[in-house]
């Protein structure tokens, strides 16, 4: 029998995690209906470029997954967060991606623009075209730096899978030669920011996800403990990286493990 430690807090990825596509998972949804009914502490941190925190909310609510966008963390954010590390005010941004990133990024106060940009920054995009490839190749070629959402090449939908933001990367890293500064997981960086929203102890907080690669190596690197569910992605190859606990599915947690006083 798996002996649980006490777990103060939950950090779980969204896709395959809560979700696959627009199909909610069914044991996820009773599970955070718990977990928010016993006062566990959580908070999302997602890959996802194509939605804003308030955007995941509406999605996760209407599934029934008790969802505060202030503890929702989109690389949208974080990527624009770090432009205005690496760039000036009123800079110009090639921005390829949803919506969503093209907002976060204007309302750093960046100028959106196609030509003659001081940066490129891509996530996910359904629209992704030879030409956008090709303005991108120019701008990086010309020495702007390269930002990316995050490496998923391939995202859970339905029963199958879709390309995911990292194949777009790789399209425009082969094309350029230039290799992006990544964002989302498997570094750290929504991890840690997660983190200090919670404000609760490295040690009992658990990072949560589907995929070994992104969601459990950057709980690796931000310092958590890590729980794999077989609900999303399963690599075909052994990873090189083993999560703290592997189960099914989230029902597999009991619920005598965390440490909160309507659990006990």
């Amino acid at each position: 029998m798996t002996h649980w430690p006490k777990i103060s807090a939950i950090i779980s990825d969204l896709d395959g995690v809560t979700y696959r596509g627009d199909e909610p998972i069914e044991s996820a949804v009773r599970v955070f209906q718990r977990w928010n009914h016993i006062g566990l502490p959580y908070a999302f941190v997602t890959n996802n470029s194509t939605k804003s925190a308030e955007e995941f909310s509406v999605k996760l609510n209407a599934m029934g997954i008790p969802a505060d966008p202030a503890r929702i963390i989109t690389t949208s954010a974080v990527a624009a967060d770090r432009l205005s590390d690496l760039l000036e005010p009123r800079s110009r941004v090639m921005v390829i991606g949803a919506q969503a990133l093209v907002r976060a990024v204007a309302n750093r106060d960046f100028e959106i623009a196609d030509e003659d940009v001081d940066a490129v920054i891509a996530g996910l995009d359904r629209s992704f075209t030879y030409e956008k490839l090709t303005r991108a190749q120019a701008a990086l070629l010309g020495g702007a730096h390269f930002i990316g959402t995050n490496p998923d090449t391939m995202l859970p939908k339905g029963g199958g899978f879709e390309p995911g933001a990292g194949s777009i990367l790789k399209a425009i890293e082969a094309a350029s030669g230039v290799t992006p500064i990544i964002i989302g997981k498997p570094e750290p960086d929504l991890v840690t920011m997660a983190l200090s929203i919670l404000g609760t102890d490295r040690q009992s907080t658990f990072m949560l996800g589907d995929q070994i690669m992104t969601d459990i190596a950057a709980g690796h690197a931000a310092g958590l403990p890590t729980i794999r569910v077989r609900t999303g992605v399963i690599e075909k190859d052994p990873p090189s990286i083993s999560p703290d606990f592997d189960i099914e599915s989230l029902e597999c947690i009991p619920v005598d493990a965390f440490s909160t006083s309507k659990a006990l």
